[in-house]
C-alpha cells in the first residue's frame, strides 16, 4: 500500500510541476506591442547606411547626417531625432541599448541635409525613408 501512495505521490506531484511549467511559459515576449529591437535594413542601393560601430562616433567627426530612433525613459513611443556629426559625441547610446530603448544609428551618405524619416510610433519602424 505505501509503495501504491509514493508512486501516485510522485505522478501526481510530476503533473502539478509540470502543469506549472507550461502555465508559466510564455510563447509571445511581444504582448505589449513592444516588438524586437532589431534595427531595420535600409532600402536596397539607398543613401542610408545601418551603423553598428557605435564607439566609432565618439572619437571620428565626419560632419554627416545621423538619425537615431530611440524611446525616452518616460515614454512609451519611439522617436527619431537627427543630429550632425560635426562636435563632440554626448549622445549616451550605450545606455540607451542596454535598456532596450533603442532601434537604430542610421548615417545619411547623400548631399546636403536630409528630411527626417517617418517612423511608426509604437513599433519604431521606418515606414518612409524620404529618399
Amino acid at each position: 500500500m505505501k509503495k501504491w501512495l509514493s508512486i501516485i505521490g510522485a505522478i501526481g506531484l510530476t503533473t502539478i510541476s509540470t502543469r506549472t511549467l507550461i502555465s508559466c511559459n510564455k510563447e509571445n515576449n511581444n504582448e505589449n506591442g513592444e516588438g524586437d529591437n532589431k534595427p531595420q535594413q535600409p532600402p536596397k542601393d539607398s543613401n542610408w547606411k545601418l551603423i553598428t560601430d557605435y564607439n566609432w562616433l565618439k572619437d571620428n567627426f565626419d560632419n554627416k547626417y545621423y538619425f537615431v530612433i530611440w524611446k525616452q525613459s518616460y515614454s512609451k513611443e519611439w522617436e527619431i531625432m537627427k543630429f550632425k556629426h560635426n562636435i563632440r559625441y554626448d549622445m549616451k547610446i550605450e545606455s540607451y541599448i542596454k535598456n532596450n530603448s533603442f532601434k537604430g544609428l542610421y548615417r545619411w551618405d547623400g548631399d546636403g541635409e536630409p528630411q527626417t524619416p517617418t517612423i511608426e510610433k509604437n513599433t519604431g519602424e521606418i515606414t518612409d525613408w524620404k529618399e
